[in-house]
This record gives C-alpha cells, sequence and structure tokens, in this order.
C-alpha cells in the first residue's frame, strides 16, 4: 500500500472526493483497504506443495537422512513457503479471477453499508472500494444514482477507474478518472443550492 501512496497520493485522492462533490448532490465515500481476503487456500496450496517437494527429496535421494529430518524439514520449508505465499502476485496468479471479483464484492458491499453510503437524505451514495491486492475497484452508487445515470455510461465511467489498477497504477492516476465520474453524476444529479456534506470527505481504510 506505500507504494499506491507514493508522493502526494493520499492527500491528492482525499483533495478528488471535495472535488467530485462540487458539481453534484451524490456523494462519494472513498475506501482503499490492503486486501478484501487473506487468500488461505493460495497460502495452504504453496505450503503443501513445497513440502510434499521436500519429503520427497528427502525419500528419494542420496544421502539417506535420519527420521527426525523427515518431520523437521518438510515442516519448516512448507510453512516458510506457505507465508511467502501471501505476496499479492503469488495469491493472483492461484487464486481464480472469479473468485477474487466475489471476495472484493462481498468486501465493498459490507463497506457500503459500514460507512453508512445508503443513509443519505436524497440516497445519492457513491462508495469507491479500491482493493490494492486485486489491483481492482468496485463501484457502489445508492438507489438514486442508478436511476440517474445510464448504465451503460455507468459501466464505462467505472472501467476508466478500474485500468489503471489492474496495471498496479499509483494513487494519482485514479484522479482523472474520479473527476470523470463526479462530471457524469453532475449531469443528472446537479448540486441544489440546499446540499449539504453528509458523508466525510477523506480517505477511508
Amino acid at each position: 500500500m506505500p507504494g499506491f501512496f507514493d508522493g502526494d497520493g493520499r492527500s491528492a485522492l482525499a483533495a478528488a472526493i471535495p472535488a467530485f462533490e462540487r458539481t453534484t448532490t451524490a456523494e462519494l465515500v472513498l475506501c482503499v483497504r490492503p486486501r478484501s481476503d487473506p487468500y488461505w487456500r493460495a497460502c495452504v496450496l504453496v505450503g503443501a506443495t513445497s513440502a510434499l517437494a521436500v519429503l520427497a527429496l528427502l525419500l528419494y535421494s542420496e544421502p539417506e537422512f535420519d527420521l527426525p529430518w523427515f518431520l523437521i524439514w518438510p515442516a519448516l520449508i512448507g510453512l516458510s513457503f506457505g507465508a511467502a505465499a501471501r505476496w499479492p502476485l503469488v495469491q493472483r496468479a492461484l487464486t481464480p479471477l472469479a473468485h477474487r471479483e466475489r471476495r472484493v464484492l462481498a468486501a465493498a458491499r459490507a463497506t457500503f453499508v459500514e460507512h453508512d453510503v445508503a443513509d443519505t437524505r436524497g440516497r445519492t451514495g457513491v462508495l469507491l472500494y479500491i482493493s490494492l491486492a486485486e489491483r481492482t475497484a468496485v463501484v457502489i452508487a445508492d438507489l438514486a444514482v442508478r436511476r440517474a445515470v445510464p448504465p451503460g455510461t455507468w459501466a464505462r465511467a467505472v472501467a476508466a477507474l478500474r485500468d489503471p489498477l489492474a496495471r498496479g497504477a499509483p494513487a494519482t492516476a485514479l484522479l482523472a478518472p474520479i473527476a470523470a465520474l463526479g462530471v457524469l453524476c453532475g449531469e443528472v444529479l446537479p448540486r441544489a443550492d440546499d446540499d449539504i456534506n453528509e458523508l466525510p470527505d477523506e480517505v477511508r481504510p
């Protein structure tokens, strides 16, 4: 996550929130998480495979080893490689895309409720949920936004947000797509004279 926020990334993202809301009644909540799931399956797979490989080496290689090593070395190697498999690159490689997307979507939906995005008076909350290990984002809009923005237009705007993340780009690469999403919301849900800021303008964990 430090790489994602290199330079002024965090402050730039925080500034993008009020900029998004300047011309629209939509309320943006921006959440950045290191990961959406521990993906233990990948760790177990790598650890078990490594332990079996070491055990086979001990059984069939020369010279012969004392019996205690048949317990010690597979356990040590399996645990070490299993722990190393928490590296995001390994987890992405060993976890099917569909499973990763389901976990990110489930986490985003929970965050939508957790951060009260559905509690705005006009049902105009928009959650931008970024999951760094999976290199993706989910945008969940409340009822008024979903009704106002054409689905195809919304999908293209969200895809523009996801593309930089898929490439491993830093936070500053998201500023233009976030601004474009704000312009889109402003066209169909323009800011009213009595509009108030109902949700905090900060990058949330």
